[in-house]
């Protein structure tokens, strides 16, 4: 077991992960923080699912298995004052939630500022920092 995280805010590309690199992002930190990590994700990063669900076929079948998971795992939407998901997850940080993200610059932001970002590292596997 990893140190806490018992808030995980997650990023639109991570829940995209779930279906295009096949990754259970929710059992995986499960796995690393313990059955009481709850899952939340800004408004924001629901409003962009929305935008890239119109993509195309792929994008919105990618959505549609991250909306299934998102319910499964009882994910929270957290109504958060910011300009775009980015932001507002920059703010969950500076409150206390890890972030789980692939957005390189995001990730360098919240490290930057003392905050915990789970990534996915080789494309499979989470890894906390």
């Amino acid at each position: 077991m990893h140190k806490k995280c018992g808030m995980i805010a997650f990023d639109s590309n991570m829940l995209l992960a779930i279906q295009a690199l096949g990754v259970d992002v929710f059992g995986d930190a499960r796995k690393m923080f313990g059955p009481g990590a709850n899952f939340f994700a800004p408004t924001q990063v629901f409003e962009e699912l929305g935008r890239i669900e119109k993509r195309g076929i792929k994008m919105k079948k990618a959505v549609s298995v991250a909306r299934e998971a998102i319910a499964k795992n009882s994910l929270k939407k957290v109504p958060v004052e910011a300009e775009n998901a980015d932001s507002a997850l920059l703010r969950l940080s500076g409150q206390g939630y890890c972030i789980a993200t692939n957005d390189r610059e995001l990730r360098k932001k919240i490290k930057s500022f003392g905050g915990t970002v789970i990534y996915l590292r080789q494309r499979k596997f989470l890894e906390a920092e």
